[in-house]
């Protein structure tokens, strides 16, 4: 695996002594596949690749001075930098994993990302199991539907405009019902209506041979931390800021080919897949899928069938840094005074790596999400409203 290092010689982390106000660098590392030009482009690999650029910055006038009570000041450490370069880069990862956990985020991240990439290649249509087995419920929300349309219409005629708010269910204790009507049956219908009608004319196209699908998924986060840190001679302590942050962009692609297109047209109307009916016959398991995405994940684990990957390959551009800012400090004690000058530092790091992931439906977990959005919580008001048993409610939706 080729190298290329232009950073050591001016403070890697794990260096010592040099400390300059400003450094830069670069470390890179790839594959090389040979003839890579001439192969065809079906059969070209996915060569791994990472680049990682740092900088680090100080001030170059830094000092410490002791000296005697009336007498002159002796520098005891400056002026000029005070900390190698690469304690500087170093610290990087140390703000963004102690705060963030930014490790640890990257693997859920990339999990993610490919679990949103599987779920395209499955292009899941309709389940037929789930509305077969929902079948009762959704001709009961039809006819009931028509009967209060009735009703309301019968209403209207006599002028009794509380008995078609009261038939519609718009009144202020009711309309609850009409969201979660609409939310949680007309739409699911619709959307099952849709997908039927595109998996039927899906078998005179016929679904593309050769197909790619992508996805990718961003986090940023950032923080800042302020404390006291001892003063050179003793006495208060003095304070100290540090202001950090990190984002990544994570993307996969996967390059795919219809191995069987009767497999993968039953997984597309979900034949193959019983976990994923039971998951979504479970009550209110799509309340639990707004934290927790199961429903994706069981879909991703069975995205494969009748497909055959060609290529795989994710990638991720990553930025991260932090700066620190520290006050200066004036003590004595009897015989001697101290001072320090103020001190600022920091360092960036920024980061490409390409390499091909792990499409083992066994090497995947159910992502945790964070989209509770405002739809969500109206949803979830409506859920609790109508499921509430109290004195002056007995129903439920």
């Amino acid at each position: 695996m080729p190298s290329e290092n232009l950073w050591s010689a001016t403070g890697k982390p794990g260096s010592a002594g040099v400390k300059t106000s400003t450094a830069t660098g670069r470390e890179r590392t790839w594959n090389n596949t040979p003839n890579f030009g001439a192969l065809p482009k079906d059969h070209k690999p996915v060569n791994g690749y990472q680049d990682i650029r740092y900088r680090t910055y100080q001030n170059g006038s830094y000092f410490r001075t002791l000296a005697p009570l009336n007498g002159t000041a002796v520098f005891i450490v400056g002026p000029g930098c005070a900390y190698d370069n690469g304690l500087i880069s170093s610290l990087v990862e140390y703000y963004i994993n102690t705060n963030f956990g930014w490790d640890s985020m990257l693997s859920r991240l990339h999990n993610q990302t490919v679990v949103k990439a599987l779920v395209k290649m499955a292009d899941a249509k309709v389940n037929v199991a789930v509305a077969y087995a929902e079948a009762s419920k959704t001709s009961d929300l039809i006819y009931d539907t028509a009967r209060r349309i009735d009703k309301a219409y019968r209403a209207f005629r006599k002028g009794d405009l509380r008995g078609i708010a009261q038939n519609l269910n718009i009144t202020p204790k009711r309309l609850h019902k009409s969201w979660l009507e609409y939310k949680y049956g007309w739409m699911p219908l619709l959307m099952d209506v849709k997908g039927a009608a595109e998996f039927f004319a899906q078998q005179h196209v016929v679904r593309s041979p050769k197909f790619t699908v992508s996805a990718s998924e961003s986090a940023s986060n950032a923080g800042e931390e302020n404390g006291v840190a001892p003063t050179y001679g003793g006495g208060s302590p003095h304070a100290y800021t540090v202001s950090f942050g990190a984002a990544v962009k994570y993307k996969v692609k996967i390059w795919c080919e219809l191995s069987s297109p009767n497999l993968s047209a039953m997984q597309q109307v979900g034949l193959t897949n019983p976990a994923l009916v039971a998951w979504e016959l479970i009550p209110f398991s799509f309340v639990f899928d707004w934290f927790i995405s199961v429903g994706d994940w069981l879909t991703a684990m069975t995205a494969q069938q009748g497909v055959t990957v060609k290529r795989a390959m994710y990638s991720f551009e990553e930025s991260a840094g932090y700066g620190a800012n520290e006050a200066g400090s004036s003590t004595s004690d009897l015989s001697w005074s101290y001072s320090t000058s103020e001190a600022f530092y920091g360092a960036t790091r920024r980061r490409y790596v390409r390499s091909i992931p792990d499409l083992s439906p066994f090497s995947l977990y159910p992502p945790v999400t964070n989209s509770f959005g405002f739809a969500k919580l109206v949803t979830s008001l409506a859920l609790i409203q109508g499921n509430y048993r109290g004195s002056s409610r007995t129903s439920r939706i």
